[in-house]
């Protein structure tokens, strides 16, 4: 009896050791490092417009049109503009600010501002992506397209005009309150 009450306990206490020892393997068989704020910024930034350009990609190979997947984005996303809806230019400006300096090295310029209208400049920080000419087979023409395109749609839906142009490696916009 007492043989087996030793035994018990050495094969208890030996399971016990085995798990203690499993747990502390599990935890140092990897190194995981929590990425940097700029670094996951930056790769959100990638995997939005990534995602853009698959979305393109797929409509493309659906017998669908860069204007088809824009309208489609901007009346998934339109609801998301519903908390700024009637507060003026302002959250758009803040918006569209926000949007482009999310970019590494995206920068946004007030031209010129009134009560209903204000013009404003940013680079084209994401033509990076498109070094090939292509980003899974989407073109920078296409990706832009549905990137302002949808954009202006979005804005329409709140009652405020958004008018772009495309000049070297600048945009130019102009957001206008409707009345």
């Amino acid at each position: 009896m007492k043989n087996h009450l030793f035994t018990i306990l050495t094969l208890m206490l030996l399971l016990n050791v085995n798990v203690v020892i499993a747990q502390e393997d599990d935890s140092s068989r990897f190194n995981l490092m929590k990425a940097p704020i700029e670094k996951a910024a930056r790769n959100a930034v990638w995997r939005t417009d990534f995602y853009i350009c698959t979305g393109i990609a797929y409509a493309k190979s659906a017998g669908r049109t860069t204007d088809d997947f824009m309208k489609f984005v901007a009346d998934t996303h339109v609801n998301t503009l519903n908390s700024i809806k009637g507060k003026g230019l302002e959250p758009i400006i803040n918006l569209a600010n926000f949007l482009i300096t999310s970019y590494p090295d995206g920068t946004f310029e007030i031209i010129s501002e009134s009560p209903s209208t204000v013009k404003y400049k940013t680079n084209r920080p994401y033509i990076s992506y498109f070094t090939k000419g292509y980003m899974v087979g989407v073109t920078i023409d296409e990706f832009e397209k549905c990137l302002w395109g949808h954009f202006k749609l979005m804005l329409k839906s709140l009652g405020i005009d958004f008018d772009y142009h495309i000049e070297g490696d600048f945009v130019e916009a102009e957001v206008t309150l409707m009345e």
